[in-house]
């Protein structure tokens, strides 16, 4: 390694003082084969296995039971009359336009990366003053002071970091380029999707049987979550708690057993979620130190990656995301206290307050795994050790990271946005050529909402789920810029050139190359 790779590998490791007063960096090692953290992967198993007796032994008969009369109701009510094949074939046309639409995003981001983060952090800006504004305009000072305060800060946020949205656009072009080179990931992360299950929204009722009491988020999926909702039902009718016309009152039912349903939910929730990150993370390491191992479709990183982070590091994955799942149980406890009538004064403003805590203990706790599982995936290492990485990341690259982080964030998030609105938009079209697809439905208005809607949350979720695909490779990137520098610019050599140039734009005094 010649002397300019050595002043690369110093100062792109350290590239300010403010964020790196010590410059120093221990570099990870690939750790032996062997599993990481067992304990963690065999209880999750148990309580796997938990929940699937649970849905056998109880949740079927009750499911049996309620299918049954709901089939008796809607016989009597005439529901069996209805045609839903025209919104199947809505649903049908918006998937496929949103796989594509969401392909073509990503074609867009690799050819103007940077124009597009300028154009999210603008339009970030523009949403605060615009609410800031309509505040005013409605009559509502309160409001429009809070907005006029928050643009402001917006402001000031935009002017600080836009010098470094060059660098944040190299590293999105960075892991932008070395996901398509291993497209099969996308692929892969759409079956964890189907197996597992995705969540769509949270619901605070519980009308009937299909849905979750007033703290329980609501899920939908061919895989574990039909799973765990047939368990819930089983529990909520050996309480006594389904009446016959399938409402629900939760009086009867025992907490314990609400909070090691909840606990089940959310863990599996994060186990399937940070799997698929740390699967990621291998792709693109191998990518970026390897890349004869991870530059096809199909290629060997995604299946040795694949089969690590379900095997060996598994359980490292079920710790963190463990931590994670207590949190949010008991966060969900606390907020179903908050809902509760009887409760008021004090006790819910300390409720409120536990609340708020925890909230922000659960994001704290999430953003630290995201870093963490990187490192599993990259290195194999357990979940502790990853956690010691972490910490030294942040100690060396600080706000480099989150901001990076941010910004990228950001763009994703405002493109899941528009594909959602142009899918919205063209499920809204084909109703207009082909009305009687909503047929059933009598409100032309209705009609026309349920037409962009449900196409609209179509082009979330399948947009959601390869954006999240391609956060994980650029949070991978900052990693392994920080990591091998060196083997960067020696295996990728024009990208490893364009992050050498956005860097030398953003520190020109500290660059040193």
């Amino acid at each position: 390694m010649g002397p300019e790779d050595d002043t690369l590998a110093q100062n792109l490791v350290a590239p300010e003082s403010v964020d790196n007063p010590d410059r120093e960096w221990t570099k990870g090692e690939e750790q032996p084969r062997g599993c990481r953290d067992a304990w963690a992967a065999i209880l999750f198993y148990a309580q796997f296995i938990g929940i699937a007796v649970v849905a056998g032994w109880l949740g079927v008969p009750a499911v049996t039971r309620q299918l049954d009369d709901s089939d008796q109701q809607a016989s009597t009510n005439g529901w069996n009359n209805v045609d839903y094949s025209g919104m199947m074939y809505l649903v049908m046309a918006s998937s496929a336009c949103a796989f594509v639409v969401s392909g073509i995003s990503l074609g867009i981001m690799s050819c103007c990366p940077k124009i597009l983060i300028q154009l999210s952090l603008l339009t970030s800006l523009a949403v605060a003053l615009a609410v800031c504004i309509w505040s005013f305009m409605y009559g509502s000072i309160i409001g429009g002071v809070f907005g006029a305060i928050f643009f402001l800060l917006s402001l000031c946020y935009a002017w600080a970091v836009w010098r470094r949205i060059p660098f944040a656009a190299a590293n999105l072009q960075t892991g932008l380029t070395a996901v398509k080179k291993n497209a099969f990931i996308f692929i892969l992360a759409y079956m964890f999707v189907a197996l597992t299950f995705g969540k769509f929204e949270e619901l605070h009722t519980f009308d009937n049987f299909l849905l979750c009491s007033d703290f329980i988020p609501y899920y939908f999926s061919p895989g574990y979550a039909c799973l765990w909702m047939t368990a819930l039902v089983g529990v909520f009718d050996s309480e006594n708690s389904i009446d016959e016309k399938g409402n629900v009152s939760t009086d009867e039912i025992e907490w314990l057993y609400f909070f090691l349903l909840l606990l089940a939910l959310f863990w599996s929730e994060q186990v399937f979620q940070n799997t698929m990150h740390a699967i990621v993370a291998g792709v693109v390491s191998t990518w970026w130190f390897v890349p004869e191992e991870a530059s096809c479709c199909c290629s060997k990183a995604i299946w040795g990656s694949t089969i690590r982070a379900t095997t060996t590091s598994f359980g490292s994955i079920c710790f963190g995301s463990l931590l994670v799942a207590i949190i949010q149980t008991i966060r969900s406890m606390v907020e179903a206290a908050r809902n509760d009538d009887d409760v008021e004064g004090c006790a819910a403003f300390l409720l409120c307050l536990v609340d708020c805590c925890l909230a922000c203990l659960e994001g704290i706790l999430e953003y630290f795994n995201k870093f963490a599982y990187i490192y599993v995936g990259m290195y194999g290492y357990s979940y502790l050790e990853a956690g010691k990485n972490v910490m030294t990341l942040f100690k060396q690259k600080g706000w480099t990271v989150i901001i990076n982080d941010d910004l990228i964030s950001n763009t994703l998030s405002l493109f899941n946005l528009v594909v959602g609105a142009l899918v919205g938009a063209f499920g809204l079209a084909m109703y207009e050529a082909n009305p009687e697809w909503l047929a059933s439905i009598d409100d032309q208005t209705a009609a026309q909402g349920a037409a962009f809607g449900f196409p609209f949350l179509i082009g979330i979720v399948v947009s959601a789920v390869m954006f999240s695909v391609v956060d994980s490779s650029v949070n991978t990137v900052i990693v392994c810029f920080a990591e091998g520098p060196a083997e960067f610019e020696e295996n990728h050599p024009e990208l490893s050139s364009q992050m050498r140039e956005a860097w030398r734009k953003v520190y020109p005094a500290e660059c040193g190359f």
